[in-house]
């Protein structure tokens, strides 16, 4: 069933853009993703979603450690967490190859409550099988949409039921309670995404989970492993790197876009995080290359 589902990834992608790239496609939420070399290490923090290694092997660091995921492996993230990750394995002639799906707390929530008997058994399943099923057959219809409007919402239904069956399904259910502590934690992670450049309000991200100042802080960080500061400035700063890579705009402005009024302290920060300052990383996207003795 596996190699069915990297098929249809193979086919869609064949059909949309070069071959190198990942492909846009109209279904928010779901990502294909291709490389024919490995890359260089990368800073995010991601959402809940759903990961499946089709083809090559993927490294990432979490705050539990270093895991490999190869050919076959799923990764399921259920909280907003700091991750770096690199494209260990493809070439060419075997690209990586991976598709990724963001949870949806709402339709988890739906599913929870209109089938608790179900959906909050403890007894875990192998799902597998039927996961790879409901999202080859949303692959394929990426090429019909006109079928896509009208079946999506079923397919990603389905798709959560059999995670929420599976082997993570007791971490996924968390996010689907109203009143548990990942699904208010990750009320305030909305608003620290949406307004990353303005100054932290610690007492509205508190006020908007529920909790006291000190419990914010002690969930937020048993959640993220950051505090909300350290967490604001991992989003600040990778959209920063985007910025410098992509934009062409000067240092200055980049620091000031992200929320940054010091750019010297811009610069500390980012050398920090990504062990070089923003200036060789704009000299080396301007360039294409960068000295191995740079600095």
């Amino acid at each position: 069933m596996a190699n069915d589902l990297k098929q249809a990834v193979q086919r869609h992608m064949q059909g949309h853009g070069d071959a190198t790239d990942d492909v846009l496609n109209p279904l928010r939420g779901l990502y294909l993703v291709r490389r024919t070399m490995p890359s260089e290490l990368e800073h995010t923090v991601v959402q809940p979603l759903v990961c499946l290694v089709l083809q090559g092997c993927k490294q990432v660091n979490l705050a539990s450690g270093v895991r490999s995921y190869a050919a076959g492996n799923t990764m399921i993230v259920t909280g907003n967490v700091p991750t770096m990750s690199r494209i260990s394995k493809a070439s060419v002639a075997t690209p990586y190859l991976a598709l990724a799906f963001d949870l949806d707390i709402s339709v988890i929530t739906d599913l929870v409550m209109s089938a608790p008997e179900l959906h909050a058994s403890l007894t875990p399943q192998d799902t597998s099988a039927e996961l790879d099923d409901a999202l080859r057959r949303l692959v394929l219809l990426l090429d019909r949409p006109e079928s896509l409007t009208v079946l999506k919402d079923g397919l990603i239904r389905e798709i959560h039921h059999w995670l929420l069956l599976g082997r993570q399904g007791q971490d996924i259910r968390h996010l689907g309670s109203p009143d548990s502590h990942a699904r208010r934690i990750a009320r305030a992670v909305a608003i620290l995404r949406a307004n990353y450049p303005k100054p932290v309000q610690i007492e509205r991200l508190a006020e908007v989970a529920g909790m006291s100042r000190s419990g914010f802080h002690q969930h937020f960080r048993a959640i993220t492993s950051l505090t909300p500061l350290q967490f604001q400035k991992q989003l600040r700063l990778i959209e920063a790197r985007r910025l410098i890579v992509s934009s062409g705009k000067i240092l200055s402005q980049v620091a000031f876009d992200v929320g940054y009024e010091s750019t010297s302290q811009f610069s500390r920060e980012y050398a920090r995080m990504y062990g070089k300052p923003p200036s060789r990383e704009k000299r080396a996207t301007a360039t294409g290359w960068e000295p191995a003795n740079a600095t």
